[in-house]
């Protein structure tokens, strides 16, 4: 639901900041790098929570990953923090599971 709030959520944007004069323009892309940096947060905050891939809840991790996403409205809207951020946290997300593979494979040994 976080990434596709983000994701729906662009549209009302670029249509309400289209009619509104500079100034409030500015505010609102200002509530909405808001609300995109809460998603990348609430993001990080579900993957400390389960930072384990195996002992995450089914598709989990394959949700996390799809946190890529949200480089569309970062880019739609200039907002450099999750243009960086979302393909970080994807990468974030893969690491956590290659380094359970590299856990896992030194433990067996």
């Amino acid at each position: 639901m976080t990434i596709i709030g983000a994701l729906v959520s662009i549209i009302p944007l670029i249509g309400i900041a289209l009619v509104l004069p500079d100034s409030t323009r500015d505010a609102a892309f200002w509530i909405y790098w808001i609300m995109l940096s809460g998603c990348l947060l609430h993001l990080l905050w579900i993957l400390v929570r389960n930072l384990v891939p195996s002992a995450r809840p089914p598709l989990l991790t394959r949700d996390l990953a799809m946190g890529w996403a949200l480089l569309l409205p970062s880019l739609f809207t200039s907002f450099w923090p999750g243009i960086v951020g979302a393909p970080l946290f994807t990468v974030l997300v893969g690491a956590t599971s290659i380094a359970e593979r590299i856990r896992n494979r030194s433990a067996a040994s």
